[in-house]
């Protein structure tokens, strides 16, 4: 008889995610406003914490910088050339 395959719970549905991400979104949202960069928030499910990093310019990114999720800077008038919604 076959065994049955274990569900895997989605990493945002997970009670680790679920309450270290508003805190993390805010220290990124911070930064980004503090230096007009993009700064890129990204989930370690092997260690259930968030990392926060600064990003290079758009056309410049590769790898982890693609998959992660990128804030922008509130005030658009701040953001340095390459960065933000524009």
């Amino acid at each position: 008889m076959a065994r049955k395959a274990k569900k895997t719970v989605p990493a945002y549905e997970t009670a680790a995610f679920q309450e270290r991400y508003p805190a993390a979104k805010a220290e990124a949202q911070a930064k980004a406003d503090a230096t007009g960069y993009d700064h890129g928030l990204e989930y370690n499910e092997l260690f259930k914490s968030f990392s926060v990093r600064m990003l290079p310019n758009r056309e410049n990114r590769c790898g982890h910088e693609l998959r992660c999720e990128v804030v922008s800077c509130s005030d658009f008038s701040k953001c340095k050339p390459g960065h933000g919604p524009r």
